[in-house]
C-alpha cells in the first residue's frame, strides 16, 4: 500500500511539477529526487524489493530491531515469508538505498548492537541465528549508518563522510570495528564525540 500510494503521489507531483524539497543539497539539482522511503522496511518479499528499486524508494530499518524480534518473527511470519524479511542483503544486491538507524528509545540508542546484529544475524549471546544469507559485511552496514542515513534526508553534502567542506562529525572509539571480531563490536566503547569540529564528549573529562 505504501509503494502503490508513493507511486502515484510522485505521479501527481511530476506532472504538477513540484520540486523535491532538498534544501539545495542534493547533487544536480533534480527536482524530481524526491527519496520516498518506507520505514520498518522490515518484511518484505522480493517482489516488492524490485518494486523498491524501481520506484527509487528508500529502505530504512533498524538492525537492532532484528536482535529483539528473531525471538518471535519466524512464528509470527512463517519461513516463507521470514527468509525475506530484515531483508538488508537483498536490498543492495538490488540496488536500493539503504538507510539505517537505532529507534532510540524503543531500542538502545547504541548503533554497536546494530551493527552487530548487520554482520551477524546473531543474537548478542551467539547461540540463534535469523537467515544469515541476509546479512551485510561491516563496511555495507557502517555505510547504511552513515552515508546512507545521509542520503535519506538529503544531507549528503554535509555528512555521513569525513571529507573537507563537510560537517566533521565523528566518533574516537576503543577498538577499530572493521577488524574486531563480531562479538567485541557489542562491547565498542566511545573515547570522544566530535561535532561540527568540536569536542562535545570526551571520556576524559569524564574521569578528571
Amino acid at each position: 500500500m505504501a509503494l502503490d500510494s508513493f507511486a502515484e503521489a510522485e505521479k501527481a507531483a511530476k506532472e504538477a511539477k513540484v520540486k523535491a524539497a532538498d534544501g539545495g543539497n542534493s547533487d544536480g539539482g533534480n527536482s524530481n529526487d524526491y527519496r520516498l522511503r518506507v520505514e520498518h522496511a522490515q518484511v518484505t518479499t522480493p517482489q516488492q524489493i524490485l518494486r523498491f528499486k524501481e520506484l527509487k524508494v528508500i529502505a530504512s530499518m533498524q538492525p537492532s530491531h532484528l536482535l529483539t524480534d528473531m525471538n518471535w518473527a519466524e512464528s509470527r511470519l512463517g519461513p516463507k515469508r521470514a527468509e525475506h524479511s530484515y531483508a538488508w542483503s537483498e536490498f543492495l544486491r538490488n540496488g536500493v538505498a539503504l538507510a539505517f538507524g537505532t529507534d532510540y528509545p524503543v531500542e538502545s540508542v547504541t548503533p554497536f548492537r546494530g551493527l552487530y546484529s548487520a554482520v551477524t544475524r546473531l543474537s548478542e549471546d551467539g547461540k540463534k541465528s535469523y537467515y544469515p544469507a541476509q546479512k551485510l559485511n561491516i563496511e555495507q552496514a557502517i555505510a547504511a549508518y552513515t552515508t546512507g542515513a545521509a542520503f535519506a534526508e538529503f544531507a549528503e553534502k554535509q555528512k555521513g563522510k569525513l571529507e573537507p567542506g563537510m560537517l566533521a562529525d565523528f566518533v574516537v572509539l576503543d577498538r577499530d570495528i572493521t577488524a574486531a571480531p563480531p562479538p567485541k563490536i557489542l562491547t565498542t566503547k566511545v573515547l570522544r564525540t566530535v561535532v561540527g569540529g568540536k569536542t562535545v564528549y570526551s571520556i576524559e573529562s569524564l574521569n578528571h
